[in-house]
């Protein structure tokens, strides 16, 4: 893994989505593997808009 960056996980089932390097920023849709979801991840704030798929806790759009 690449020093200065954090593992970023799925809201929905905690699966790695990818590793963000520090200072990065804008937006990103990326699909977790595991629980098909997709999301739209805003990298300076990492907060998560579901993109497609359906959240079964409370079904909320929006996580962060």
């Amino acid at each position: 893994m690449m020093k200065n960056a954090r593992r970023i996980e799925c809201p929905a089932c905690g699966h790695r989505l990818m590793d963000k390097k520090e200072g990065a920023f804008g937006a990103v849709q990326v699909k977790c593997m595991k629980s098909k979801h997709v999301w739209e991840v805003e990298l300076s704030k990492l907060n998560f808009k579901l993109i497609h798929g359906k959240l079964y806790r409370d079904d909320q759009e929006s996580v962060s």
